[in-house]
């Protein structure tokens, strides 16, 4: 029996070897393929752009979205957006104000809004306007400026300063006075407003 066995030991050793050279060899060529492949997925990972992503109007107009942190408009596009606004939410008459003050409404966050409309009745002025039967108008008197800019709760914020010019209209007479118009204009996202800023203190 003794015999048998070292007969074929020789060969039972060149198989072995032979299947110990073939698994390095497939190993070696398995972890040289998984390099190359990782360095091609680290390449794609890399060169590979970003998605991008957008909101659209209920017209179906593609509107790009940009992070709340960035600016997205010009300084002069902010002056002449927070003159225009400053104007919409001052011209009211006793008739049609309930209807103006929600157009202007439009152009300020829901705490902008609500700061907005709680000076208006602190001051006395809406109460005038409709006890008075006045029309109430503003213009811009001078040139507006931005103040300061900074990023607010994630928010690129505006702090602007105008002078405005406002005119009080009666059946019998006419009164003018001059202000100055301090508020804070932010980002905001384009889904709940087009032009992606609103008033958020005035």
């Amino acid at each position: 029996m003794s015999k048998i066995t070292d007969k074929y030991s020789p060969e039972r050793n060149l198989l072995y070897r032979d299947h110990y050279r073939r698994t390095v060899k497939s190993i070696i060529t398995m972890a040289i393929v998984g390099g190359i492949l990782a360095v091609i997925l680290a390449g794609l990972i890399i060169e590979t752009p970003q998605p991008k992503y957008y909101a659209t109007t209920t017209s179906g107009e593609v509107v790009p979205m940009h992070s709340l942190s960035e600016p997205v408009i010009t300084n002069d596009y902010l002056l002449q957006w927070s003159s225009l606004a400053t104007r919409t939410a001052f011209n009211i008459d006793f008739v049609n104000y309930a209807k103006q003050l929600v157009k202007a409404k439009a152009d300020f966050t829901p705490s902008g809004w609500g700061e907005f409309m709680k000076a208006m009745n602190n001051s006395g002025l809406l109460d005038a306007v409709k006890s008075k039967k006045l029309e109430m108008s503003a213009v811009v008197s001078g040139a507006p400026v931005i103040l300061s800019t900074a990023v607010i709760h994630g928010r690129f914020t505006w702090r602007v300063q105008l002078p405005i010019l406002v005119t009080f209209t009666s059946a019998s007479a006419t009164s003018q006075s001059s202000w100055i118009v301090t508020m804070n204009v932010e980002r905001i996202s384009t889904l709940d407003a087009y032009k992606g800023i609103q008033i958020n203190d005035f």
